[in-house]
């Protein structure tokens, strides 16, 4: 069974749901809507990502979080913080967060001298490495075509894996996602191919995150289908996922993953 990691995006402009849960109170009501529904993870964020996103500041960005998160920690829900910047990242451990979903694969500008004894303290703790084509926020002008973006993917991995351990990070504690859509390039086919050699990227890094959830390329090789449209469309993606036993999934529809993963789940033991 995968672990499901629920989006939850605290932001004014994220592609899908900007400006919907800037108001703690609404963060609060949805982080808790999407336990309900099955969430084992809720990966929060204060910074949107998206093509069109506009970077704030940090002050800004902790802002935005630390409400769901002083709320959800005691609880004992575990929390994973989507951000790249260091300082924020600090700041999610100190405060109880046990994941940090990040990106730029954890390459950008700061200071992580704290990782090392944030492990010795909280053996526990997660880092997902995530690929872009720019390590960065989604960007256009990708040089990746869908016969070299495994390989691209692949090599930043390593890249990212022995850098990371060499900072006394054990390995275990390392997860990887080759990041889809616009983190990869503006032709769907770059995703659509690193969904057909899931089991190439798998056999190196078991450890995989995937999220396409309403994610642009999924719309655009259905004649630019709208985002309020791709439900579906994503629900058969995540499908695939299941099929590969992909271990760690991030959507927005926490509900509709659960209820196809159950019906999934039945008819392969029918078989």
């Amino acid at each position: 069974m995968a672990e499901i990691f629920g989006i939850l995006n605290i932001t004014t402009d994220s592609f899908s749901d900007g400006g919907k849960f800037l108001n703690p109170d609404d963060a609060i009501q949805q982080g808790t809507k999407l336990l309900q529904e099955g969430a084992d993870w809720l990966d929060v964020s204060g910074q949107s990502s998206n093509i069109n996103a506009t970077l704030v500041s940090e002050e800004e960005e902790w802002r935005r979080v630390e409400p769901v998160i002083r709320y959800f920690v005691p609880q004992g829900v575990r929390i994973s913080l989507d951000s790249f910047r260091p300082a924020v990242q600090k700041k999610a451990i100190e405060a109880g967060v046990r994941c940090i979903n990040d990106i730029s694969g954890f390459t950008y500008e700061g200071d992580r001298s704290f990782f090392k004894p944030a492990f010795e303290k909280h053996p526990g703790l997660k880092l997902i490495i995530m690929h872009s084509h720019n390590k960065n926020i989604a960007k256009y002008k990708s040089d990746l075509t869908p016969e070299k973006v495994v390989r691209k993917i692949q090599a930043f991995f390593r890249d990212r894996r022995s850098e990371l351990i060499s900072m006394g990070i054990p390995e275990p504690a390392l997860h990887y996602d080759p990041g889809m859509g616009f983190f990869l390039s503006e032709d769907p086919m770059v995703s659509f191919r690193v969904l057909q050699e899931l089991e190439i990227l798998k056999l190196e890094f078991p450890q995989l995150m995937v999220g396409v959830s309403r994610k642009s390329f999924l719309g655009n090789v259905l004649g630019n289908l709208p985002i309020t449209e791709r439900e579906f469309v994503t629900l058969a993606c995540e499908l695939h996922l299941l099929r590969y036993k992909i271990p760690f999934i991030r959507t927005h529809n926490v509900l509709k993953l659960r209820q196809a993963e159950k019906i999934w789940n039945l008819c392969q033991e029918m078989e």
